[in-house]
């Protein structure tokens, strides 16, 4: 098992709920520029990014958008990493890598579907972290549909070498289960520490963020 797991909550969308997530000790906060009920804008991101303390990453979630209004949003708000959820193929991906981001890619995959589209993109090394999140037709993340873990161990056979992060359906109560079976680098948060979308739940984060580092002082 993974020393210490990355921790990266989504759906970010007040300064409030960001400060609290940097003081739970979260690695990574997550900001969502497609479509989604956790949409946020540029200027509020940045507004956002402004009011916390230094250090940490800020990343960018971006579906099937063209690069340079990538480029502009980012350096706008202050992104350090980009997390790309459609069709980029690893040229894409790799343009950003060359732009000094920490650039992820997720594939929505099941146990029949998604698996395959992971190897290109690691054997060019065009991403620096793989997100594996659940398979729903038209939808590009955030379903709170649980991702089948027990699939991965075998799967990741193929692509070893880069780290990857697991999402879909994470919450207090399984994210402990979904560590010990899929061996992740990190986890990607969003739906399951929620009230409502777009707000996030104290008590739900304190206990998710607690029971990951228990795992990690193993």
């Amino acid at each position: 098992m993974s020393l210490l797991v990355w921790i990266k909550i989504c759906g970010l969308t007040n300064i409030e709920d960001a400060k609290l997530v940097v003081s739970l000790g979260a690695d990574a906060l997550g900001f969502i520029f497609a479509a989604s009920k956790r949409k946020v804008s540029p200027e509020k991101v940045r507004e956002i990014i402004s009011a916390l303390p230094p250090g940490g990453e800020r990343i960018g979630v971006f579906v099937d958008e063209k690069k340079d209004k990538i480029r502009q949003i980012a350096e706008f708000c202050g992104l350090t990493g980009l997390q790309f959820h459609g069709s980029e193929t690893s040229e894409y991906c790799r343009d950003f890598i060359n732009d000094n981001y920490q650039v992820t890619k997720a594939f929505r995959v099941d146990e029949r579907r998604g698996w395959d589209e992971v190897i290109p993109h690691v054997r060019q090394k065009a991403v620096n972290r793989i997100l594996l999140d659940t398979f729903v037709s038209d939808i590009y993340g955030g379903t709170g549909k649980v991702f089948p873990w027990n699939l991965i161990p075998k799967a990741r056979r193929s692509w070893s070498g880069i780290p990857f992060i697991i999402a879909g359906g994470l919450n207090p109560d399984n994210v402990a289960e979904a560590i010990k079976e899929g061996d992740p680098s990190g986890i990607d948060v969003g739906s399951g520490v929620e009230k409502e979308p777009g707000k996030k739940d104290e008590e739900k984060l304190r206990i998710l963020i607690s029971r990951v580092r228990k795992i990690d002082d193993r």
